[in-house]
């Protein structure tokens, strides 16, 4: 619950300020649904794929093809393993089906380039850099432990504005991203997964 409400006051905290600094030129929100696929060594403790997850940036227009700003999402990660013998740390051995939950928030300072402004498809690449709020549990039969860390993340990106009329300002957003987020527990050495998503983007301000 103290993970869940720090989460949200960090969430308004990055809009508000994005708000509050777009006094010149265009600010758009970006909010949608997103599917993370676990990759690489994530995928040892953690294989099946997210489908609990959303994305939001809030950028400002430097010019029509740069804005800058700020970028967060919500992805969540479970996985039940089947019983197996596990070693505890005294010695003795315990039969126990093990789980993980992971959810990951993160924080970003965000750079979007647009390859084509105005066009009927906008092709774009963007490149996010900051913290991610990780919440941690892993449940071995009966025992358990719960872990709340901050760490690095970095988030590069590509994908497609469709306006729904053109040079519309209000579209679909298509794309993937590469979700670097490293974490040392356990088993683990990062959350690193890939991103889909589809959402929509609104402008707030001139």
């Amino acid at each position: 619950m103290k993970f869940i409400k720090i989460s949200f006051l960090l969430f308004v905290s990055v809009f508000s300020v994005s708000a509050l600094q777009a006094q010149k030129g265009k600010t758009k929100l970006s909010i949608g649904y997103n599917v993370g696929l676990p990759i690489g060594s994530f995928t040892d403790n953690v294989s099946g794929t997210s489908l609990r997850g959303f994305k939001a940036d809030v950028l400002y227009g430097i010019n029509d093809k740069l804005s800058i700003g700020f970028g967060t999402g919500y992805q969540d990660f479970y996985q039940k393993n089947p019983r197996q013998l596990y070693k505890l740390s005294d010695g003795s051995d315990i039969s126990a089906v093990v789980s993980h939950s992971i959810q990951t928030i993160p924080l970003l300072a965000m750079a979007k380039y647009s390859f084509t402004p105005g066009a009927a498809v906008q092709p774009y690449a963007a490149l996010g850099v900051g913290g991610n709020l990780v919440s941690y549990t892993e449940l071995l039969g009966e025992f358990g432990q719960e872990q709340a860390k901050f760490g690095f993340a970095a988030r590069p990106e590509a994908g497609v504005y469709i306006p729904f009329k053109k040079s519309g300002e209000t579209g679909l957003t298509l794309g993937a991203s590469y979700n670097v987020m490293p974490f040392e527990q356990d088993n683990f050495s990062n959350l690193n997964h890939l991103g889909f998503h589809a959402g929509i983007n609104i402008p707030l301000r001139k």
